[in-house]
């Protein structure tokens, strides 16, 4: 997985090898699991866009997760945080849930 959004605040796209980017981040909110993944929420006040809330996704067999969203520490990027990481949830648990593989993503 890599990231989805990216947002850069105004600022232009870093260019940064792979293991730069690898950091360890404590999870503030688990929103929940589905098709051997789990969603959760991360408050990162050290990231290069500043002070942020990501959310994030890994699957359940690994200790590693992906960004999938970031969004400014802010009451309303909190709020965004949560409508997106539970539409990542809805979505996988309605892949999970389907009983055939979708012919198209």
């Amino acid at each position: 997985m890599d990231n989805i959004i990216r947002p850069t605040f105004g600022a232009p796209r870093r260019r940064e090898q792979p293991d730069a980017q690898r950091v360890q981040v404590l999870t503030q909110r688990v929103y929940g699991e589905a098709n051997g993944c789990r969603v959760c929420l991360v408050h990162d006040e050290d990231a290069p866009e500043g002070d942020v809330y990501k959310v994030v996704v890994g699957f359940l067999t690994d200790d590693e997760v992906s960004t999938v969203a970031i969004l400014p520490a802010t009451p309303e990027g909190e709020t965004d945080s949560e409508i997106v990481a539970l539409a990542i949830l809805r979505t996988l648990g309605m892949i999970e849930a389907r009983p055939e593989a979708p012919t198209s993503a």
